[in-house]
């Protein structure tokens, strides 16, 4: 499918002149005897592909009904979803005790020693960026790793500033909570 030519006479007085110091001709293009502009100029038409360029319609999403064009999603996976919001509670604590808001002990139960120390040690030294305010956990992700690891991912922001953090969730045994975290790693 072509666009369709549209013809102009003159451009619209809203465009600057075409000289920066004489007066511009009222049409960039050369004038016929039999009338003025004959140049056309395209108007960007329908680009091929699958994607129109337009966005989702969100009216049609508030109203609880997909659009046409989205695809059908899976059910999550009930364990995923529940890892994350011990993922998202732990790395949120994990920041809070980093900018000192918050006692290392409140961690023990979530994550393991190792780790536990390395975030009690992070929030006596000097952290880059810790200038630039508060950590701000802004996504978290969740998939399956290696020998029933979880493996979590996601992104934090310190003042206009983002950062990513990593971190392996493995099971526990079965006092307190089913994950714990083995391993953490902010960049």
């Amino acid at each position: 499918m072509t666009a369709p030519d549209v013809r102009l006479d003159h451009p619209p007085a809203s465009e600057p002149a075409l000289d920066d110091g004489g007066s511009a001709s009222p049409c960039p293009c050369v004038s016929t005897a039999a009338g003025p502009c004959i140049s056309p100029l395209r108007v960007s038409g329908r680009r091929p592909g699958p994607h129109s360029g337009r966005s989702p319609d969100r009216a049609a999403s508030r109203r609880g009904s997909a659009p046409d064009h989205a695809a059908p999603r899976s059910d999550p996976d009930p364990e995923l979803t529940a890892a994350r919001v011990i993922a998202d509670r732990l790395l949120r604590g994990a920041f809070e005790v980093i900018d000192r808001r918050r006692a290392p002990a409140s961690l023990r139960a979530g994550v393991s020693p190792a780790v536990l120390g390395m975030i009690a040690s992070l929030s006596t030294a000097e952290v880059p960026g810790r200038a630039a305010g508060v950590a701000v956990l802004r996504t978290v992700h969740v998939r399956r790793g290696a020998r029933g690891h979880l493996e979590v991912f996601g992104s934090y922001s310190r003042g206009e500033r983002r950062f990513a953090v990593a971190a392996q969730l493995s099971r526990r045994t079965p006092a307190g909570s089913p994950w714990i975290v083995t391993s953490l790693r902010l960049s």
